[in-house]
Formats: C-alpha cells, sequence, structure tokens
C-alpha cells in the first residue's frame, strides 16, 4: 500500500532531510520522491505546475499539496500540519 504522505525532494537539501527526519521522529510513514531522478520528472513536473512552485520539499498528503513559504513557513509547522491532516482523515 502506498503511503499517504509523499515527500517531493532532493538530495543533500537540508529541509527535505530535517522534514524526513521529524515525520521519523513522529513515526510517519512517507514515500521519498526524489525530483532529480529521471523516473519522477514526469510526476514532479505536473506537482510543480499544479503548486506553481519549484522549491521542496513539497508534501502530498492524500490529495492535499503543501508548499513551501505558502502553505508553511517552517519545517516544524509543515511536520504539524501533516500530522493534523492525518489524523483529520483517520
Amino acid at each position: 500500500m502506498m503511503n499517504k504522505v509523499r515527500i517531493y525532494s532532493i538530495e543533500n537539501c537540508p529541509y527535505c532531510k530535517e522534514l524526513k527526519d521529524r515525520l521519523i521522529n513522529l513515526s510517519i510513514p512517507f514515500d521519498d520522491i526524489n525530483v532529480d531522478l529521471k523516473e519522477h520528472e514526469n510526476e514532479y513536473e505536473k506537482i510543480a505546475k499544479i503548486t506553481k512552485s519549484d522549491q521542496v520539499p513539497i508534501t502530498k498528503v492524500g490529495k492535499r499539496l503543501l508548499v513551501p513559504n505558502i502553505s508553511f513557513k517552517s519545517i516544524e509547522e509543515c511536520s504539524l500540519l501533516i500530522k493534523k491532516l492525518l489524523e483529520e482523515s483517520e
């Protein structure tokens, strides 16, 4: 089964790493989508077009997209938002 949380990230991105570490600490499973890989290029292009943003980590929770500097201002805020959205969807 696919996780409800997908993180669109790039390697060596400190914000992406912080978010993934926070979710691991919160025991929230997620799929890490490395947007630098050719296999994820099309999916990320669609997400970037929808969000009008090419910043990472863009995070998908169910059908909801969380975008840096639009949906959240800090990685802590993002992780709390993810937790809240997951609790609401249970």
